[in-house]
């Protein structure tokens, strides 16, 4: 992403070549501008910075960029969120811990060849001794980890437990995934 600088100072932020040519029709630029190229209109890319990392009951919210040892870098800044946005912030952090255990399963499932824990699970069963128990074995393994998952989510839900910042503040607790001699 581009920054438009005017008189040293960030005019447009975020800002694209695209924006850059719809406002300005009678600047001519190459079809691939250089960044030199683009810096003699005004527009300087900007460097990525990490998020922030930030406590309960912050935000952080992207602000204007900074010059920084000649380079527009990105910005940011940690305030205090509304009610609503922290409790947008938990229900992303939720899905994404729900999403993690699933692949968590699926990657298992795949250690033997099956397209996913669905798939594992379907052969609980088969005729084939092999796969039947593969299949069992899957069963229990998915019904005891999203049992332990639903059990610490209650407790975080019930104030007893500290909200997670992420999965790996819960996959240890998720039953282990062995296949069975």
């Amino acid at each position: 992403m581009y920054a438009l600088i005017k008189n040293g100072a960030v005019d447009k932020y975020p800002y694209s070549v695209f924006e850059f040519r719809q406002d300005n029709r009678t600047v001519s630029l190459p079809a691939d501008p250089t960044p030199a190229q683009l810096e003699e209109v005004g527009l300087y890319e900007v460097a990525l910075a990490a998020k922030p990392t930030t406590q309960a009951g912050q935000v952080a919210d992207e602000s204007t960029p900074v010059l920084t040892n000649g380079v527009w870098t990105q910005a940011w800044s940690v305030r205090a969120g509304t009610p609503q946005e922290l409790a947008i912030a938990q229900a992303d952090l939720l899905s994404a811990i729900v999403e993690a255990t699933q692949a968590r399963l699926d990657s298992f499932a795949r250690t033997r060849n099956y397209d996913g824990m669905l798939s594992l699970c379907t052969y609980a069963t088969s005729p084939t001794p092999r796969f039947a128990a593969e299949g069992q074995y899957g069963v229990e393994a998915r019904d005891a980890t999203w049992a332990k998952m639903y059990e610490m989510l209650a407790e975080v839900q019930d104030g007893t437990r500290p909200m997670p910042t992420g999965f790996a503040d819960v996959e240890q607790e998720l039953p282990p995934l062995v296949w069975p001699t």
